[in-house]
């Protein structure tokens, strides 16, 4: 767990460059992520954003490392939950189309 914590403090304190290297705008990310752009750079000054924010923020500027990381993170828990025995069967994965699509109607 530390290596996580010290990595993240690594990211946290080159997220300026991390912001600038991008190849969105300032204002644009300010706005996506739904920070005021005044306090957007202030955070960005004094290093303040949280965890939260960051995300966010990365989330916007890489959306490719973001889904990746993510479908990576679900692979992963898949995979556990499977050799914990927590799978569904196929037989009861199997689903009749027409019935979703009345359904729908």
């Amino acid at each position: 767990m530390i290596t996580e914590l010290l990595e993240t403090r690594k990211i946290v304190a080159n997220f300026d460059k991390t912001i600038a290297d991008s190849p969105y705008k300032t204002e644009y990310i300010s706005e996506k992520a739904n920070i005021p752009l005044a306090t957007f750079y202030r955070k960005l000054r004094e290093n303040k954003f949280t965890l939260d924010e960051v995300i966010k923020i990365v989330e916007i500027i890489q959306p490719e490392l973001y889904e990746f990381e993510m479908l990576s993170k679900k692979i992963a828990i898949a995979e556990e939950q499977f050799r914990n025995g927590q799978f569904i069967e196929h037989k009861d994965f199997v689903f009749d189309v027409d019935t979703i699509i009345s359904n729908r109607k």
